[in-house]
């Protein structure tokens, strides 16, 4: 037997249910005990007075009460089994006093039930029994309102003191039974509370709003009109034909006055509604981008103008046909698949097939396309909102941008092959050069005079700047070849740099102060390693005469990456060659004093760019500078 699963029923539901259960008990248990008293010579009857209910009433209040919990609960066999038993002793006592009052058979042992009572009693312990097994809910319900009519009708009964209400031609049922099983009915129907009159009043549609609404207003004024009806007859106050025609009248205008209320609240509703709904078709009317409008069952309900023109198609041949008619027959299969996904759990998603969607012309040619599904709730389903992008135009640039990259790949080979052999071969000559002028000096001193060996000197001096300066250049082009991100702690990496430079820091007297907590990320760890020692070779070598070099560098963390800055008290720079001296080969002071070839800020510029960074300077000529990057943070 298929079953309600009890997650079904809402946490709001489900607390009204337990709330109704234990003020239904703890009022039959006050009944038991009071009855007890009274029994007991505890209470005098004349004093404190009779029992609210009958002794039986608050025992089947208290079995219906618990089998209404348990149902609620619905977590093990176990209880569901318990809640059956407390249904059928229910069900089997109500059956007992119902034989006793219409049939000449006597049972002995009832206490005071009356007819009403037992006969709610009977369909409440028949619907607790099969409350929850689907295949029966309307016939549940069904009963549940039966049980509700009946006891609103013995509470308005009392209330308005008219016996024949409360009495039926029976043994009187009292209010606070009546109460007890409008509160348990009503408690019971919310398990399945999109059925019947429950569903009516529970529902989130606009229909449903209203009929709370509605319904509560007509309730309130019927009961007062009656009320005063009533009391005209009781008191006399006007004759019978007067009073009725009276009563009459006060509900046709009440009547009409609710009705203009509901009315003119739904039309604003629907002004709302059209206004958003001419909104929306504007919107789609208006996209830049072919939309359509399906529905589960893939038919097109609506279709904008850059969809007609996308495709090749006429307004009446879209709507109302099936939207594979785009899709080539290739990918019907995973189209079905992909649609019941995202039917299965709505949301925008991106509906492509590995990059390689293609939809289909009225002429049967076909085009890639991106299309973006857009779940959109109409009442109580959702539909499939389709924004179609032709993407031809960005497949064949990123055909061309293929090309060109890999163009741009054999070009930087290309110029690596041509850096190394330019290099390889613009050493050999100066080896050659300056092995000549070592035999000359070597094997001819005594033809040498001093003017001469000064020139030999200079020039295998220059041999050697050039030297170095192609062996600079050829590092320069090597830099990022054969580059891995690796997860470098940066603090580690200061220090083995410091320590590298231990003996020219020892030299210049130089203090470097470094900020803790220095970060760890992925970086190109060599590269990032000659990028810190080149900085702080240039600012213990651009140190004043008169002052010890100071070094400080820190780090903050920015949203996206990280800022360094490496601070010295240095000679400073010009701003106005703030961006000269990143530079190639460029130099701002003489070789005499401060040796270099002017390729080792280029190489931190190179470095940093690598990491997706920028470099840059501040500085004043006298005071220091302070030389400031930024590192992407990688994502692997």
């Amino acid at each position: 037997m298929s079953r309600i699963a009890p997650v079904a029923i809402k946490r709001r539901y489900y607390n009204i249910g337990v709330f109704t259960s234990s003020l239904i008990i703890t009022y039959s248990v006050y009944v038991l005990l009071f009855g007890w008293g009274l029994k007991n010579g505890l209470f005098d009857a004349r004093i404190s007075g009779n029992l609210p209910i009958a002794i039986d009433s608050a025992y089947c209040f208290i079995f219906a009460s618990l089998s209404l919990f348990l149902s609620l609960q619905n977590k093990s066999r176990f209880k569901s089994l318990l809640s059956r038993l407390l249904a059928v002793s229910v069900f089997t006592w109500t059956i007992l006093v119902m034989i006793d009052n219409f049939t000449s058979i006597r049972i002995p042992f009832t206490i005071g039930m009356s007819p009403q009572t037992s006969f709610c009693f009977l369909l409440l312990s028949l619907s607790l029994y099969h409350l929850n097994k689907a295949n029966r809910k309307f016939i549940i319900q069904g009963m549940l309102h039966v049980v509700s009519l009946i006891s609103s009708i013995v509470i308005i009964g009392h209330l308005l003191e008219i016996p024949e209400f409360y009495r039926m031609s029976f043994v009187p049922m009292a209010i606070y039974s009546a109460i007890g099983l409008f509160l348990l009915s009503v408690s019971s129907s919310l398990v399945n509370r999109n059925i019947g009159l429950t569903g009516l009043f529970t529902g989130k549609l606009i229909g449903n709003i209203m009929a709370r609404r509605l319904f509560i207003q007509m309730a309130l004024v019927i009961i007062a009109l009656g009320y005063l009806r009533l009391l005209s007859h009781r008191r006399a106050w006007m004759s019978p034909e007067l009073g009725i025609a009276s009563i009459t009248v006060a509900f046709l205008v009440v009547s009409l006055l609710l009705v203009w209320s509901t009315s003119k609240k739904l039309n604003a509703i629907h002004q709302k509604s059209k206004l958003a709904e001419q909104n929306f078709r504007t919107a789609v009317a208006a996209a830049p981008y072919a939309l359509l409008i399906a529905d589960r069952d893939d038919k097109i309900l609506m279709a904008n103008n850059e969809t007609r023109k996308l495709y090749g198609y006429k307004k009446w041949e879209l709507l109302g046909q099936n939207i594979k008619m785009l899709i080539p027959e290739k990918l019907h299969e995973d189209y079905s698949v992909k649609k019941a996904n995202f039917f299965a759990s709505p949301s925008a998603t991106k509906f492509d097939f590995d990059d390689e969607l293609f939809s289909k012309k009225k002429d049967n040619s076909e085009f890639p396309v991106e299309i973006i599904l857009t779940p959109v709730r109409v009442n109580a389903d959702t539909f499939m909102l389709l924004t179609i992008i032709d993407i031809t135009s960005r497949k064949h640039h990123e055909e061309i941008i293929k090309r060109q990259v890999i163009q741009l790949q054999q070009k930087n080979e290309e110029l690596e092959q041509f850096n190394y052999i330019s290099s390889h071969d613009l050493q050999e000559p100066l080896r050659t050069v300056s092995n000549y002028i070592s035999l000359l000096q070597e094997d001819y001193p005594e033809n040498l005079n001093e003017e001469m060996k000064l020139h030999l000197s200079t020039m295998s001096s220059s041999i050697e700047r050039m030297s170095r300066v192609i062996r600079s250049l050829l590092d320069f082009g090597k830099l990022g070849r054969n580059k891995k991100l690796v997860l470098t702690n940066c603090s580690s990496l200061l220090e083995s740099v410091i320590t590298d430079l231990g003996s020219l820091i020892k030299n210049k007297h130089a203090l470097i102060s470094i900020e803790p907590n220095f970060p760890e990320f992925y970086a190109y760890e060599t590269e990032l390693r000659q990028l810190f020692q080149n900085l702080i070779n240039n600012a213990i070598k651009f140190s004043r005469d008169d002052t010890p070099p100071h070094i400080k560098i820190s780090c903050k963390r920015k949203k996206g990456f990280y800022k360094f800055e490496v601070a010295d008290n240095g000679i400073g720079i010009n701003p106005a060659n703030s961006e000269k001296i990143f530079h190639i080969f460029h130099r701002l002071n003489s070789d005499e004093k401060y040796e270099g070839h002017g390729i080792g800020l280029a190489n931190c510029k190179k470095i940093v760019e690598m990491h997706g960074g920028q470099i840059w300077v501040e500085s004043e000529p006298g005071k220091g500078s302070t030389f400031k990057f930024t590192i992407l943070k990688f994502k692997t």
